[in-house]
Parts: structure tokens; sequence; C-alpha cells
């Protein structure tokens, strides 16, 4: 390639050609380890996957990594996409080999002691035949595992003049990223593949005590390489990501290290601390008799915020964009952390299955890896401007790691302190909240970004205007980024530690009702001026959690019932201040302008829904007086609703800043947000009614307010007031989709017959009145929105007594409407009545 740089051929189609080599290599590996092979194919296999081919594998990738600079003269997106797509196919091949290979051991040894308990007639060829492609499969993986501990010998350097003596502070400056991103990835994919043949052994550990000794006696094989891979990543973050300035790092990075490193052959020479580290610790670090790894989470007086050790200056770096290649190695050395945390995890069992005489959870050095993921999360969120995309990357690895440790913290051994608890959630809220910033009007519950049966609309049209590709990629990788933060939340917040879950709550409760937090005094929760309220990102965020904590935990939890009403009490005071027709908008702002607030629609919508989810579980009581709210929330929200602009100019503020004025002040409703709030609206009154039957019979003059409102915004529009004066209104397939989601309030009051059959024919007056023009536009019903309402319809005639039929004969007098009810009633004896078997 450094050949043809000249010439006509494609580099970058040559590279990309490489890549592909390699997913075809891991491709047929992986199908040659689907089933256990013969001896003979076997031993051609490893011939051609020997050790060579391995350190061809590693080397090639580091050189190819290396020249790439000298290659492209511009470091694409593109590019740089190329390039760790092939660092990423060659971890891949790491992780396949040794799974494979781990997996053949374990079956061989699963083979033989079937064997020995004469369940098995294979013949004593066969046996001989398993035990020497088990021999060769342990073989293959301890090559694999020597050749990496090989690669850690030494962080490549560069050495000015006879400089032999390199100060730890100017390793920034001088390290080989390349050589070091592709060694850390080739052992997290080493130790990853590992991972994975244990896991499919431990998923059998209750059948057999001998299988699970094998499991033991094979992984301690490799505790040795284990315990260096670990040393070598926490000399990396220490020496690449940390200040040596402050005196607590020396307490709590796992490794001690001298102030200065000798330097051989343009190299930082570890090889000595690592072996040392290792010599003088083989119990604390190893595998022991019975299988287990020890690690430790001494965390006592470790107050995150206060330390200042880890390098701030770069993490703001890597999220701006700069050194993707020192952002993809941090990414790789919290993915190797994850793997051995993991790994720890996988060989601690429960006490009932193997009784430990020590705790496996004695020396887990959390210190510098969660100081330096607690930091880049709160950068993350603290950042003014839109982070670049490429650079979360890197935040997915540290995620990665946070998820390993929240993992664990299931385990009775655990015992992580109360307040690095607070911390770690209170750093994932934060970031959780920048993504749901950025995310504008697109933020959402993650159930409705799963489930809604709305969304397929979004593909038609979101805002009334064109959206540029970029800008759905960049929600794509936001929304990755928040259903990672969520995963990884979610281990924390799924634990059986009552002080832990009573914690979590805390944070979001105060979050929720706009603490803020270096200041009480400071509210976060604003009503606005004419555009509507604002909430801050962790407000937005607390909506998240809170919603993440409630499909998590189970309901008769005391912990959290008892903060329920609170709960939904703020909730309903966010809706209250941020409620105004502009919920509906969607500012027109330029590609990488950045938001002051989360996005009031999409707050008030998470809103709902958190309240919804709340009112359909049997397990919370709640206040009759936030049921009365919940019937009133969809009243409020659609008060004026078909009297709103297809697009409006917002007078400025005398109190907006200097980059508000310069943006667009053009607000476009958002077509696709209103149908989902109108169905997120029609679902919390059929929730409502169906679980707080008795709350909702004493505010039905309520329930019939809301429910005429909501039909309002069915009835037709008037042709005249959208062509001339711009008034919105939604199109036959939206329409549609509304009238599908209100008829089943109908349905579900039919449910409710005994406590609302005799106030069913209000409702029905209502909707009579409506379909026959005597509405607010006095337009009636279209017949496409008619036909999707009439199954309701006819449940609300159904739960009528015949009295009320007279009576509301007698009420609606001669002219259209009577008409109209005759006609309804005719049809429901057609179409609907119960006759009786035929």
């Amino acid at each position: 390639m450094v050949c043809h740089r000249y010439e006509s051929c494609n580099s970058m189609g040559l590279l990309r050609l490489f890549v592909c080599c390699r997913r075809a290599m891991k491709n047929l590996i992986f199908n040659f380890g689907k089933e256990f092979p013969e001896l003979k194919q076997y031993s051609a296999f490893s011939k051609i996957f020997g050790g060579s081919c391995l350190i061809w594998l590693l080397r090639s990738v580091q050189e190819l990594v290396s020249l790439s600079h000298k290659i492209f003269e511009e470091h694409t997106d593109e590019l740089k996409n190329t390039i760790f797509s092939l660092v990423d196919k060659t971890s891949e091949i790491f992780s396949t080999l040794t799974n494979m290979n781990s997996v053949f051991y374990l079956l061989g040894a699963k083979k033989q002691i079937i064997s020995s308990s004469g369940e098995s007639s294979t013949p004593k060829h066969d046996d001989r035949a398993f035990n020497i492609l088990e021999n060769s499969a342990l073989e293959h993986v301890k090559i694999m595992a020597e050749l990496l501990q090989k690669s850690t010998t030494g962080i490549p350097v560069t050495v000015k003049g006879s400089q032999c003596v390199i100060k730890l502070e100017n390793c920034y400056d001088t390290v080989c990223w390349d050589r070091l991103l592709c060694t850390m990835s080739c052992i997290r994919g080493f130790l990853w593949g590992l991972i994975s043949a244990l896991e499919g052994t431990c998923k059998d550990y209750l059948s057999s005590p001998e299988e699970r000794n094998v499991m033991f006696q094979y992984a301690s094989r490799f505790s040795g390489c284990v315990a260096k891979f670990e040393a070598f990543v926490d000399i990396c973050m220490h020496v690449l990501f940390m200040e040596t300035k402050d005196c607590e790092l020396a307490d709590l990075i796992s490794v001690h290290l001298p102030q200065e490193l000798d330097c051989e052959n343009n190299s930082l020479n570890i090889t000595a601390i690592m072996d040392e580290w290792t010599r003088h610790q083989p119990e604390e670090n190893g595998f022991h008799s019975d299988g287990v790894l020890n690690i430790s989470t001494e965390t006592r007086g470790f107050d995150l915020p206060k330390v200042q050790f880890v390098k701030g200056f770069l993490l703001e770096n890597l999220l701006s964009g700069e050194g993707p290649s020192i952002a993809f190695t941090l990414r790789e050395l919290y993915n190797a952390s994850a793997a051995i945390v993991k790994l720890k995890g996988i060989l601690s069992f429960p006490s009932e299955v193997c009784r430990q005489i020590c705790s496996p959870f004695q020396k887990l050095p959390l210190g510098p890896m969660v100081a330096t993921a607690y930091i880049a999360l709160h950068k993350l969120a603290d950042m003014s401007n839109w982070p670049d995309m490429f650079s979360l990357l890197w935040i997915d690895g540290i995620l990665s790691y946070l998820e390993a440790v929240g993992n664990i913290l299931a385990l009775s051994e655990i015992n992580m302190s109360k307040e690095l608890y607070t911390q770690v959630v209170n750093a994932h809220l934060r970031a959780i909240g920048k993504c749901i910033l950025l995310q504008g009007k697109n933020a959402t519950l993650p159930t409705h970004e799963i489930g809604s049966s709305t969304k397929t609309l979004y593909l038609q049209n979101r805002s009334g205007h064109v959206v540029a590709k970029g800008i759905i990629n960049r929600q794509n990788r936001l929304n990755s980024l928040k259903s990672r933060l969520r995963l990884s939340l979610g281990k924390y917040v799924n634990v059986s530690s009552n002080m832990h879950l009573n914690t979590a709550v805390q944070v979001i409760e105060r979050a929720l009702v706009g603490v803020n937090r270096f200041s009480h005094s400071i509210y976060e929760i604003n009503t606005g001026n004419c555009d509507g309220g604002t909430v801050s990102s962790d407000v937005a965020a607390g909506i998240y959690c809170l919603y993440l904590v409630l499909e998590t935990v189970p309901g008769n939890k005391r912990v959290f019932k008892r903060t329920v009403p609170g709960l939904i009490g703020a909730l309903f005071n966010i809706v209250l201040h941020l409620e105004s027709p502009f919920i509906f908008y969607t500012e027109r702002m330029p590609v990488h302008y950045p938001y002051l607030h989360p996005d009031a629609g999409a707050i008030v919508l998470m809103c709902i829904e958190v309240i919804t989810a709340f009112v359909g579980r049997h397990s919370f009581q709640i206040d009759s007086c936030h049921v009365s709210q919940c019937l009133h929330v969809p009243m409020t929200l659609f008060k004026g609703f078909k009297h709103l602009l297809s697009c409006r100019n917002m007078p400025h503020s005398c109190n907006q800043s200097e980059e508000q004025l310069a943006a667009s002040n053009e607000y476009i409703l958002d077509r696709q947000f209103s149908v989902d709030m109108y169905a997120s609206c029609c679902k919390l009154l059929c929730t409502t009614i169906r679980h707080q039957q008795r709350e909702v019979a004493r505010c039905v003059a309520v329930l019939e307010d809301s429910v005429n409102i909501l039909l309002s915004c069915l009835e037709s529009p008037n042709p005249k007031m959208v062509s001339r004066a711009g008034y919105f209104s939604w199109n036959m397939e939206e329409s549609m989709k509304c009238a599908s989601f209100f008829r089943r309030i109908y349905e579900e009051m039919r449910q409710q017959r005994e406590l609302l059959g005799k106030h069913s024919m209000y409702f029905l007056a209502g909707y009579i009145s409506m379909y026959s023009g005597q509405g607010p536009f006095q337009t009636g019903i279209t017949r496409e929105i008619d036909e999707a309402l009439r199954p309701g319809v006819y449940s609300l005639i159904d739960i009528c007594e015949e009295s009320d039929l007279q009576l509301l004969h007698t009420y609606l007098g001669e002219g259209p409407c009577r008409t109209t009810f005759a006609n309804l009633v005719h049809d429901y004896k057609l179409h609907f009545q119960y006759q009786g078997k035929i």
C-alpha cells in the first residue's frame, strides 16, 4: 500500500479489502468451531492458525494502523471507521479462537468424565483422540496467552538523543498509541473469548462437581497471564491518563510504580514491575484452588469529586474529537478491565453451590478506573457544545466496565460504600440528561422508542421539514449511548440491598424536584415566559431514571413504595410548569447549535408515560388527588390544540442571550410528536379507568371534559382556516391513528359497566353532538374517522340502560342530533348487540 501511494490504485479500497479478509477469516473460524471436529481436521486447522499465524495477525494490524498516517494524508471519518473496524475484526479473531479452543478442551474433559463413570460406550481409540485434541486446544490457547504477554513487555516511546529515563508526565506526548491500541484490543478479545467459554460451562455448573473442578483447573492455568494483563491495564491507566502530583493516587493505584521508569530500546520497561507485582501478590490476584479469583473493593474514604488525579484536559479533548487513537485505546483499556471483572464474577458462585473460606472480592482495584469513568461522564454532561459523535465510542468502553462492576454488586460478598454508589449513580444520571438534552424533541423513554405503534409515521414526516441524513445518524448514536447508559445504570439499581436502592431513589427524587447539586437555593424547574417553561437536563434524566427503577424494582419493595406519592407529585409539578402550546412545536435550529434546555414537549410526554406506568401498577396506592390530575391532564394539554398554527414565529424576549438571539425563532408544529402525545393521553385515561375505578367514579365530570377535548381534536378541519390562516390539521392517516387510540377509552368504559354505566349517556351525547356538526368548528367528523370510532361508540350504547337511551332521545330534540342517535342505535342492534345463541 505504501508503494502504491502515488499510483492509480485506491489505497482505501485495498484497506477495505483487508478488513473484508479479516471478517471472512473470523467467520471461517466461527463456522469451524460450531461442532466438535475430528482429530485430522483439527490438526490441519491448528497448523493454519498456529503461532506464526497469530504473530502475523497481531503484527499486521499494528503495522497497518501505524502506516495509515503515512499512506493517507487526510484522516477522514471513513478512514477512522475502517482502521478501527480492522482492529475490532482482529480482536474478534482472537476472541473466536480462544472461545473455540477452550470449548474443545472443556468438552473433551467432559467426555472423559462421562466415559470414566461408565455411562459412555466410546471406544478407547476415540478417548485417545479426545486427549490429543484436548491437549492441542489447550496448547493453542497458551500460545495466544504467551504471545499477548510478550506484546505487553513495553510501551513504545520516542526517545530524544541518549535519554534513557522517561518521566511519567512526558509519556502522553511520546507514547505510540497505535501499537498499544492493537495490543490491548487483542488482549480484550482473548479475555472475552475465555469468558464466553466459561459462561457456557457455568450454565451447567449444578450438574456435576467434577465438571466444575475441570473449569476451575482450566481457568487456573491462565491466572498468571490474567494477573499480568490486569497489571498492564493498571500501569497504562497510571502512566497515560493519571496525574502524578496527587498524593492520594499512591493509595488508590493497585500497582505501585516508581516516579521514573527505565527505557530500553525506545520502550518503557514495565516487565520488571509486572513480574514484581505478580510475584509478591500471587494469592491476591490468582485463582485459588477452589477456582476463585481474588479482587477487592477497598474504597473507604474515596470521594470521587475530590480526586483530581485524572487528566481532565485529556478527556475534554477526546470528547471534542481530538486524538481518535487515544480515545479508542482508552476504550480498549476499559473493555479489557470489564472482561477481567466479569471473569472474576463468573468464578464466584453462590454460597449454596460453592462454599468459600475467604471472600472472592477482597482485592478489586476500583479507584483509578472508576474515577476516570466518573470524571469522563461528568465532562460529557458539562459540555456546552455537541460532543464529537465518533468520540462516544470510548464512552461505550467506560460503560462496559461500569456495567461489569454493577453486575458483581448483586453478589453478597460485595459491599460498595454508600458514597461511592451515590457518585456512580449520579454520574450516570447526568450523562443521560445530556443525551436527552441533545436529542431535543426525539428524546423518549425506551419503551416508547421500541414499542410505540405510532412511530411508523416517523419515516414519512417528523416535523414538516426535511431531516438531513447526518442528523439521523447523530440521533441514532445518541440513542445507542443512552441505551448503554440505561443498561449500565440498571445493574446498579437492580441490587438486593435496600440501602443502595434507597440511595438511588433519593438521587432520582432530588433530580425530579429540581434541587441543584451545587446550591439548594437554585430551583431547576421554571415556568418561563410566553414560550413555556424549562427544566434542567438533570430533571429530565430523573424522569428517565425513575422509569428505569419502576420497570426494574419489584413493586413490593417498601423502600420504593413509600416514596411513590412524592415521586408522582413531582412528575405532575413538572407537567404543570411546562404546560404550554409550545410543547407541540420544534424550533428550527442550526445543525450543531447547542441546546440550552431539554425540549419541554419531550419532557411532558415522558412524564405522562411514567405516570401511566405508576397508575397501572396494582402494588402502588395512588392518592385520590393524583387520580383526578391524571384525568385532568389531557384536557390541559389539548385544550387549544385545534387553534394552533402549523408554523409560527416567536418574538425575542428581553432576557434572551446572544446565542439565543442568533438562532432562528421559527417554530414548526411537530406532527409526529402531536400524535405521540395524543396516544399517550388516551393511554393514561384508559389505564386510570381500568386500575383506579373507585376514584374515577368520583371524578366523572373531569373525565368527561378530557374526553370531549380529545374528541374535538378529531373534528374535521375547516379548509379555509387551514389554507388561509395556516391552522394545523392532521392528515387522514394521522387522524385514523389517533381515532384508534381514542376508541379504546370508550371500550374501557364498557369494561367498567357498574361504575360508569349510568354516566355513559353523557359521553354518548358528546360524540353525537360532535358528529352532527355542533362541535367547536361545526364541521363534524369524517366518515373514515367515524368508522374507526364506531366500535367504541357501540360500547357506550351497550352499557346504557334503556331508560337512559329514552332520556337521551328526549334531550337531543328534533334535528340532526336525534337522527344521528337513531342511526347509531339501529346500527348497534344490527352489528354489535348480543342477540343470544343462534
